[in-house]
């Protein structure tokens, strides 16, 4: 199967597994030299393992190409930017059984190994090191995000800034600030914890 990141289905999955420890630096040291931010506006989901839920989230794309926005409207976050080094981060604030919910604002989103309940808060995301196919670079796959944080420090209509301090599964460890652009591009999130139809890989 395509490993192309897949950021809903496995950030998803990955609040049931557990807490990272402080890992060694991420696919050596990996330093973005792109990315962006997307804005999923709130809206109401039928999320399978949570049940009805009111939520809002942003999206961070940290990536070793200038063009993430580009690649996010091809993608629709389901696929990946051939031989490239990605890192995808997830907030999320919302209410489960919530009728409606604010957007995401500033603020500290922890990993979470329960599935939420009430109000809530969280973090998750995905690292990938790809080559020309999108498939994982030889002794590298796909790496869930198992503990950490990433912290919003501003929202504005054109700029995200923040930190990432994600650990991930395979014991690797992401630890950067960002300042990123707002991508305005419109993404379904409710579709978005479904698993993706197909995995585009962006040349």
């Amino acid at each position: 199967m395509n490993r192309c990141l897949r950021l809903m289905v496995v950030a998803f999955v990955s609040f049931f597994a557990g807490c990272g420890s402080s890992g060694e630096p991420l696919f050596g040291g990996f330093i973005p030299s792109g990315g962006s931010a997307t804005i999923l506006a709130p809206t109401n989901c039928n999320i399978s393992f949570v049940g009805d839920a009111a939520i809002a989230g942003i999206v961070i794309d940290l990536t070793s190409y200038a063009e993430s926005c580009d690649v996010i409207d091809a993608t629709q976050l389901c696929g990946n930017k051939a031989d490239s080094t990605r890192v995808l981060g997830l907030v999320l604030s919302g209410e489960v059984g919530g009728a409606s919910t604010d957007p995401v604002g500033a603020g500290t989103y922890r990993f979470q190994a329960d599935p939420p309940s009430g109000v809530f808060t969280a973090a998750a995301g995905t690292a990938a090191q790809v080559d020309t196919l999108c498939q994982p670079q030889p002794g590298t796959s796909v790496a869930a995000m198992s503990g950490g944080s990433i912290t919003i420090s501003s929202v504005t209509e054109t700029r995200v800034t923040g930190t990432a301090n994600m650990r991930f599964d395979d014991g690797q460890a992401f630890d950067q600030p960002f300042d990123v652009a707002v991508c305005q591009v419109t993404l379904d999130l409710c579709s978005r914890f479904l698993p993706c139809g197909s995995h585009d890989c962006v040349q």
